[in-house]
């Protein structure tokens, strides 16, 4: 399966779905044949955007809905980059348009989500972001949420996006922690109850990324839904875990930070297994942590602790 621009979308690669707009845009607009005083970009007719049609409106109208889903602060340069982008476009606008685009997705730029590099989403409980990538080409970021649920009722809407393996191990290695290290707190006795889902359910593309690099992920995540912890909202997670607890390897590391630096730039970390490499460049604010045990991430996510 050809890997199409509107899947970005799907998979919240908000930035990247409005470059390849503008990138199309930018080969070739002309007057549209039913409607002449409105141009049109033709390239966008031969993928998959998720538009109906192409004219300028509804290209803006496109870029506005994806700003507006961006997770967080967009550095400086990114931003004024993309207002001198857009604004050429809005300038081919219908001319009683012009206005209402400035004050929407001109200004959405300048919204103190996008705009406040102090902008911080809020720690939740049994919910973390966790670093995927697709097909081995586009790597992406998703929040991985785990809940156990009372009684006996199947809850409607909620799909198992984990392995079974994968979730059985993470439950395994979580109980016997909690078992050792918190004496006060049951740990559930129907596993099958236990659910890990994914926030973007889309199936054809999960089925494409290897969901066990979400194991140490979904782990934490249960971890915390035990003890009421919140999850830190400046971390992100990539990493599998086997059944002794053990950290294991990721693929396509620089893909998975480089998603982190385009588009997650209220994460201050990543948390990602002992022996991975990386090649891409890292800013001085963004901290890779490197962990060989789940006990290890605990106290890094949980204590803060952090061995140099």
């Amino acid at each position: 399966m050809n890997f199409t621009p509107r899947q970005h979308l799907e998979i919240d690669n908000y930035i990247k779905f409005v470059d390849e707009i503008l990138h199309k845009c930018d080969k070739g607009i002309e007057y549209c044949k039913i409607c002449p005083n409105e141009f049109v970009c033709t390239e966008l007719e031969k993928e998959d955007f998720g538009l109906n049609n192409s004219t300028i409106s509804e290209v803006l109208t496109a870029i506005q809905y994806a700003l507006s889903k961006v997770p967080g602060f967009l550095n400086l340069d990114k931003r004024n980059e993309l207002r001198e982008h857009i604004k050429s476009y809005i300038n081919e606008s219908p001319v009683h348009e012009r206005k209402i685009w400035e004050d929407s997705i001109l200004d959405l730029l300048l919204d103190d989500k996008l705009a406040n590099p102090l902008y911080k989403p809020t720690a939740k409980i049994g919910e973390a972001r966790t670093l995927l990538t697709y097909s081995s080409r586009i790597s992406f970021s998703t929040y991985l949420k785990c809940l156990c649920p009372e009684g006996k009722d199947i809850l409607p809407g909620f799909t198992r996006n984990l392995h079974p393996e994968t979730t059985s191990t993470c439950i395994k290695i979580v109980n016997q922690y909690i078992q050792t290290k918190h004496t006060d707190i049951a740990v559930p006795q129907a596993m099958d109850r236990i659910i890990f889902y994914l926030e973007k359910n889309v199936p054809e593309i999960i089925h494409g990324c290897n969901l066990n690099d979400a194991g140490l992920t979904a782990a934490l995540c249960y971890y915390s839904m035990l003890t009421k912890s919140p999850m830190p909202e400046d971390i992100a997670i990539a990493g599998g875990l086997d059944g002794q607890g053990n950290v294991i390897h990721v693929k396509f590391l620089d893909g998975k930070v480089e998603t982190v630096l385009r588009e997650l730039h209220f994460i201050d970390k990543i948390i990602i297994p002992q022996d991975s490499l990386y090649n891409i460049p890292v800013p001085e604010n963004l901290r890779i942590i490197k962990v060989d045990s789940f006990e290890q991430a605990v106290d890094v996510v949980f204590k803060n602790t952090i061995a140099i």
